[in-house]
């Protein structure tokens, strides 16, 4: 059988004579060229941080916990080594599993057993002491590094603990967001940074400032804000993002700020454009675990955009955020074992495999592309059947390129029943997307009539809109259906093809 490329052109010569038939790639829309090519730096900037008082992100829920408990938290002891690493026992799954036995006062947890409302022992006894008490020797050198906590450090910690179990300023301050109130909430934003140094309210401030929220634009303020948070302490096993597949664009502050100051860098949002700090925020994004971050860079190493051209890394790139499960890297690395491009070796079993996954996550391009192999034999057996089952996935959701090829096996009437209803209203739908071929088939059928009414008017309309997108075989269809059209078809087509010019 003739196999149903999305992309084929069907040829004038058979307009009012022949059936429709699949010939050689001719052109395709601007539109569908757009949409099926892989997004390359300068287009495929991350998604925009939206401005909103509500929190992407949850509260971290042992910041929660810990608060409520009385129990510190190692993000409020940042003046010393207390807590500065992970403790499971500190993890709010395990301290409710621990208090409802009855073992929150385990010896073994100092989080348990640190207050912070007397962080030096029991007020009420002396008998009963700190459980960290002794634990750090005084320092002799003013210069070395801590070790521990002493009394001071433990003192600072409890106060930081205490404001933050009492303090709403940041909840207030997100009210205020919500109400377009951005004086009060910049006021509140900073009041609350001050008190505990929240990431959300820097985060917040930094918006404030670059979209002039209230406030003058200001990029230099924004970025000493964002900058706030990327030079915040860090630890790289419990600070780092943990990435979700399935909610792949979803970012904590530190990596919001990073993926904003690299769009402020790549577009010039008050400053010069920059490609190369762009790439450099969006590789600190990734270092803090945000996989979408990976995939701009593979394009950006593949096009040399922000630096020098990397083929090599640009693989490595892509191939660590599609194993970590990011769609469009898995689709976009399968282009290129598909495609060879770029010195990269053909292998498409192995783009086929990529594809298959980026199509079963629901990926549309995806799936036109599995469609496609199957469609004709593209590094596995032809599979008419299976085929259409991938153009009909990819088509509900609105592919062009899926839709028009789903309509020619419904015009041919092969594996599928022929219904030239069906195939002319896919036709029509992928037309109305820019799909080149589609044009040129649904003027065909409504020219003949196939599928619906005879529309001599409209049939020339699409030939010309064809005809403008760049399909080939146009000019023998024109002159073939011209002289056909009644002076009343004439002002139909003119009306839709030549309409006035609107009065000023």
């Amino acid at each position: 059988m003739t196999q149903k490329n999305p992309f084929h052109a069907l040829m004038a010569i058979a307009l009012l004579a022949g059936p429709v038939s699949a010939q050689t790639p001719q052109a395709k829309p601007a539109e569908a060229a757009a949409a099926a090519a892989p997004a390359t730096p300068t287009t495929a900037a991350l998604a925009p941080v939206a401005v909103s008082g509500r929190r992407a992100q949850p509260v971290d829920a042992d910041i929660v916990t810990n608060a409520k408990t009385k129990i510190l938290n190692r993000n409020y002891a940042s003046s010393c080594a207390f807590m500065s690493s992970y403790n499971a026992n500190e993890d709010a799954v395990t301290l409710a599993y621990m208090n409802s036995f009855g073992l929150g006062d385990s010896i073994s947890n100092e989080a348990e057993r640190f207050s912070d409302i007397s962080p030096n022992g029991n007020a009420r006894s002396d008998a009963v002491g700190s459980a960290i008490e002794g634990l750090a020797p005084a320092l002799t050198d003013p210069n070395a590094a801590a070790a521990g906590c002493g009394p001071g450090d433990r003192n600072l910690a409890a106060g930081r603990n205490f404001i933050a179990r009492k303090d709403k300023t940041l909840d207030q301050a997100f009210a205020a967001v919500d109400k377009d109130d951005y004086a009060q909430a910049r006021s509140l934003f900073e009041a609350a940074y001050d008190k505990i140094g929240y990431e959300e309210a820097a985060l917040m401030l930094g918006k404030i400032h670059l979209y002039g929220l209230g406030t003058a634009k200001s990029t230099p303020a924004a970025v000493a804000w964002l900058e706030k948070i990327i030079d915040a302490r860090y630890d790289p096993v419990v600070d780092r993002l943990k990435f979700n597949p399935k909610a792949p664009e979803a970012m904590n502050p530190r990596v919001e700020a990073a993926v904003l100051l690299a769009k402020i860098h790549l577009v010039g949002m008050g400053a010069p454009k920059s490609p190369e700090q762009a790439r450099q925020w969006y590789a600190k994004a990734l270092d803090f675990g945000w996989v979408p971050a990976g995939n701009t860079l593979g394009l950006a190493a593949l096009n040399g955009y922000g630096g020098k051209k990397d083929v090599g890394r640009a693989l490595d790139y892509l191939k660590d955020a599609a194993e970590a499960g990011y769609v469009p890297a898995q689709f976009n690395l399968a282009e290129l074992y598909a495609s060879g491009a770029d010195g990269v070796a053909r292998n498409p079993a192995l783009a086929n495999r990529l594809f298959a996954q980026a199509a079963q996550a629901g990926h549309v391009e995806a799936m036109l592309a599995v469609g496609r192999s199957y469609d004709e034999g593209l590094g596995m057996p032809a599979d008419a059947a299976k085929a259409i089952s991938y153009y009909k996935d990819a088509a509900v959701k609105g592919n062009a390129d899926a839709q028009s090829a789903l309509a020619t096996f419904f015009y041919e009437g092969q594996v599928v029943p022929q219904d030239l209803a069906t195939a002319r209203k896919l036709f029509e739908a992928a037309a109305q997307r820019g799909q080149v071929d589609a044009m040129f088939n649904l003027a065909v059928m409504s020219v003949r009539g196939e599928g619906g009414p005879k529309d001599l008017a409209m049939g020339y309309v699409w030939l010309n809109l064809a005809k403008a997108a760049g399909h080939d075989a146009t000019d023998a269809a024109l002159k073939a259906v011209a002289p056909l059209l009644t002076p009343q078809d004439q002002a139909r087509a003119d009306a839709v093809l030549k309409p006035p010019a609107k009065k000023l």
